[in-house]
């Protein structure tokens, strides 16, 4: 039932669609080469509104519910990983920092526009989810935090103009909104796999923000413990899975119109029938997840959303697109491993989501826990 889509989804994602083809595709290997491609996009998204279609109407969004972020990070993702992602960035954090009405009043509104990148540090050093083992980060001091830590994986630091730093003050969970250029702030660039621009390494010491610009988040982690394992992050969980679900349309659309065009003995690759096949189950899957998909997020959008769905819409999704991406790469041939040729990216990218928003392991450890498996712990939130 989700799948039939509302006047106001289709005109989303047509319009969503005809970027990305039209001003992401052609151009989207750059985004490997550094941020300014993504920076330009993000703008450019922001002229389109995309970043606003989550953001209820009071914060001048669109209120399109996480079905509309889905299909803006699906249809990006069809293109350039890279790109959906920082989209996506745009999109939800400002959700975060609408929390913080200091940082709101600041900033909510360029970054809804793509004037303003985000980015949000959450990654200790020693792990995201083991709170248990993560030090304070923040003391109070009169009208300020003064902040100490190390954040790694940071999407979009190496370019951010504002950064919101999470970690526990007093053992519960806090977001710190801090500008780029604050005094005591250091960003150094951790190369990785795909996915655009490298991470942010992100070092604070002795950082002093208001505490206007502080906001307690002890509904995601309190006392050390993850608090909310039923839909706190939801809007994440959904959104990385729509990013992976565009990937794996995307190489497989690629695909199929590779074997229609290259030839063997003479005839269309796509003739043979264990191409063919391989094609057709991957066709099987893709469509499966997208009703998954959508099924939990218009679910969500309904108020009756369904944790166990959510999180395992993030392992199916996540492991189907890796798989259709390596056998695409396969298909294509040496082609398929050139750079140059646009594919093997697919693959790289893919890889990115087993990992993003808490690993696929530790998302069956949720799964079990919420089913009430005996000894079971929740590993993601």
């Amino acid at each position: 039932m989700s799948r039939l889509l509302s006047p106001e989804h289709r005109e989303l994602r047509d319009i969503a669609r005809k970027f990305a083809q039209e001003e992401v595709g052609p151009r989207r290997l750059e985004a490997d080469e550094g941020p300014d491609f993504l920076k330009e996009m993000n703008l450019r998204a922001g002229e389109l509104g995309l970043p606003r279609v989550v953001a209820p109407a009071e914060l001048g969004g669109r209120n399109l519910g996480q079905l509309g972020g889905v299909l803006v990070v699906e249809e990006l993702a069809r293109e350039s990983g890279g790109v959906a992602l920082s989209v996506m960035i745009q999109m939800l954090f400002p959700m975060i920092m609408a929390l913080c009405p200091e940082a709101a009043g600041r900033w909510l509104d360029d970054a809804l526009d793509g004037k303003a990148n985000l980015c949000a540090a959450f990654s200790d050093p020693v792990g995201i989810a083991n709170y248990p083992e993560h030090p304070d980060i923040a003391v109070r001091d009169g009208d300020e935090f003064v902040i100490n830590c190390r954040r790694h994986y940071v999407t979009q630091g190496t370019f951010a103009d504002v950064i919101g730093v999470a970690g526990l003050h007093q053992d519960n969970f806090w977001m710190f909104w801090v500008p780029a250029g604050t005094p005591g702030l250091s960003i150094e660039p951790m190369r990785k796999m795909g996915v655009g621009a490298p991470w942010g390494g992100i070092t604070l010491e002795n950082v002093r923000i208001p505490s206007t610009l502080a906001s307690d988040l002890s509904f995601v982690v309190k006392d050390r413990e993850i608090a909310n394992v039923d839909g706190g992050a939801a809007a994440s969980v959904v959104n990385i899975s729509a990013w992976s679900l565009g990937l794996a349309t995307g190489v497989h659309e690629k695909t199929v119109e590779f074997v229609t065009t290259r030839s063997v003995r003479g005839r269309p690759l796509g003739s043979l029938q264990a191409i063919q096949h391989k094609l057709v189950r991957q066709r099987e899957r893709i469509e499966a997840a997208r009703s998954m998909l959508y099924d939990a997020a218009s679910a969500r959008d309904q108020g009756e959303g369904d944790s166990v769905l959510d999180h395992l819409v993030k392992t199916f999704v996540s492991e189907m697109a890796v798989e259709v991406a390596r056998d695409c790469v396969t298909i294509h041939g040496g082609r398929g491993y050139l750079k140059e040729g646009g594919i093997e990216i697919y693959l790289r990218e893919a890889i990115g989501g087993l990992v993003a928003e808490c690993s696929t392991d530790m998302h069956y450890s949720t799964v079990a826990h919420l089913m009430g498996l005996p000894g079971a712990e929740p590993g993601a939130f």
